[in-house]
């Protein structure tokens, strides 16, 4: 009874860090562009106007709709309106790290320990910007991704399942999970599959019937990159500096072939490598928890190859990390809250005092060789003296914490 009414005082704290987080800025980003139009048709009760209106990552507002109605029921604003949606994707992932922290305290961990990863899951979305920016909805699916991947880890393929395909469906990139989702599952990997499809065809299909130019017009917002290409990505140096004729405004832009090209080759990336760790997987060389290390390393190496990739594309990829690290090491996190604070540094620091072509090479100079060091060890091919002998026995010894 004690340990059950920690448990609901430890959420409950996390739950109004989560709050406090979510109301520490009022910026909202692209929201105002992008989203805004489509949640005040939703919140008029025009749900048509609101399916037509959203972009590719609408459905990510359904589960924030409860929050959305009761901030505009109380006269919060826009502004507080936008808040609320904030919290309620960061009450996601206080519940990831809600969950995890109960895992860690099953593996005997010490209460710094178990700190230190809470802290690291929680404030990764505060500290790189997605609430700021208009992306909550990033955080909330990257929380989605490792939930769905600790399901599968318990053997719990349908919640597995309905977090994969929740996932998807709020975000495309969550594609990559897939695998690593599928690897962690020791059986049942049909019906979790059968499951992603049906919750992410439910979710998504009202807005394809609505949308204009349906399924086409989504896949090509997938599958296509804007006319925007950032500096913290592998691809910069092939970046063309162009004015507009008519605006003369001015900006970058990166080849055709990368525009058309580069998020369909992002996902690909994720066959070979699920491909890999399975053969490795099976050759004992790695163990089911270490699928959170290949999703770790895929969300990684998304960032660096997206020619789009800003501040908050590294955070799905810490919320894996840090869990990873908190079940198969027995220090701190440091790897995830290495990547957050250098993250930081590089977007938020770094453009007020270098050159497009410096942020470039200083974000690469520590993004590569963390995506390779990380990429050995989520294929078993390089550990540090921290690993555990047998972190294979993590998924068994945690089933019972995340109840």
């Amino acid at each position: 009874m004690l340990r059950r009414h920690q448990r609901a005082l430890l959420f409950a704290v996390l739950a109004a860090a989560a709050a406090l987080l979510a109301w520490s800025s009022t910026a909202t980003g692209d929201y105002t562009v992008e989203l805004q139009p489509a949640v005040e048709a939703l919140l008029q009760g025009d749900v048509g106007e609101f399916l037509a209106r959203a972009p590719i990552y609408g459905p990510s507002v359904l589960p924030r709709a409860p929050f959305l109605f009761t901030a505009n029921a109380a006269g919060a604003g826009t502004i507080g309106v936008y808040l609320a949606g904030v919290f309620a994707c960061l009450l996601v992932v206080a519940l990831l790290a809600w969950v995890v922290d109960a895992r860690l305290c099953a593996l005997g961990r010490e209460p710094l320990v178990r700190a230190a990863v809470v802290i690291a899951v929680l404030l990764a979305p505060w500290l790189l910007r997605a609430g700021a920016l208009g992306h909550p909805e990033e955080a909330m699916t990257g929380a989605l991704c490792a939930i769905a991947v600790l399901a599968a880890l318990d053997g719990r393929v349908t919640w597995a399942g309905l977090a994969l395909g929740a996932a998807v469906a709020f975000k495309p990139w969550a594609l990559l999970a897939a695998g690593p989702v599928l690897c962690a599952a020791r059986n049942g990997r049909a019906r979790l599959l059968v499951w992603a499809l049906g919750v992410c065809v439910v979710l998504e299909l009202p807005f394809l019937l609505e949308r204009p130019g349906g399924a086409r017009s989504t896949a090509e917002a997938a599958a296509k990159t804007p006319n925007i290409f950032h500096p913290h990505q592998l691809f910069w140096l092939l970046h063309e500096h162009v004015t507009s004729a008519r605006t003369g405004a001015t900006g970058d832009r990166g080849p055709q072939l990368l525009r058309d090209w580069a998020h369909p080759l992002i996902v690909a990336t994720g066959i070979p490598a699920t491909l890999a760790f399975a053969w490795r997987l099976r050759a004992r060389a790695v163990s089911r928890v270490d699928a959170l290390a290949l999703l770790a390393f895929l969300l990684l190496l998304r960032s660096v190859l997206d020619p789009w990739n800003t501040i908050y594309y590294a955070i799905p990829a810490v919320l894996a990390l840090a869990i990873w690290e908190g079940l198969t090491k027995e220090g701190l996190p440091w790897r995830a809250l290495l990547v957050s604070g250098l993250g930081y540094l590089s977007f938020r620091v770094a453009p007020n005092h270098l050159s497009d072509d410096w942020q470039s090479a200083t974000y690469l100079i520590w993004m590569v060789p963390a995506v390779v060091v990380l990429g050995l060890e989520a294929f078993g091919l390089r550990r540090w003296g921290d690993r555990q002998a047998t972190s294979s026995a993590t998924a068994e010894r945690t089933a019972d914490a995340s109840t």
